[in-house]
């Protein structure tokens, strides 16, 4: 799901400094380890914490929904939504007159990147639900096996039953 840039402003600012200045060197295009993080922060000497730190405030980050982890122990975070504003106009023109109209202050290649995003959150969700499924059918089928086994020993046992039946019928 996509996260607009204030909502995210909002949940860093219940943030340790220590995670407020990491989720600056999160990816969003491919995910990283917590070394590889750590290693592009004290290469812009943004923090001089050790590792342990920087796994501690990824694991903040993630526990706020701010970033996710897709891979285990690599993490990512999402392109941000531009928040379009539609601006009313002060008073409505004449008839007949032009009014110019404004572009939007999205770039396109943020419009990609927010749709790129969407997607892949998409299928991660669709991922786990196929998991989940695949899940629930191996259980089922693991049922009707243990059913099919218990019904051949009845059956067996019906047998026998009408076997001796027979013999103390004649």
């Amino acid at each position: 799901m996509a996260i607009t840039d204030s909502r995210i402003q909002q949940l860093l600012a219940g943030q340790s400094s220590t995670a407020r200045k990491i989720f600056e060197y999160v990816p969003i295009q491919q995910p990283w380890s917590a070394h590889d993080i750590h290693c592009a922060a004290l290469a812009a000497n943004a923090t001089s914490v050790a590792v342990h730190a920087v796994r501690r405030a990824l694991g903040e980050l993630k526990d706020a929904g701010i970033i996710r982890e897709p891979v285990g122990s690599k993490f990512q975070r999402d392109a941000v939504t531009p928040k379009l504003r539609i601006e009313k106009p002060m008073s409505k023109p004449a008839i007949g007159t032009l009014v110019p109209l404004k572009k939007p202050d999205i770039q396109a290649l943020d419009a990609l990147v927010g749709l790129s995003a969407e997607v892949i959150a998409l299928a991660d969700d669709i991922g786990a639900r196929l998991k989940g499924l695949a899940s629930r059918i191996e259980e089922v089928a693991l049922s009707v096996e243990v059913e099919r086994d218990t019904n051949a020993e009845a059956l067996g046992k019906l047998k026998q039953l009408q076997t001796l039946l027979k013999g103390i019928a004649q």
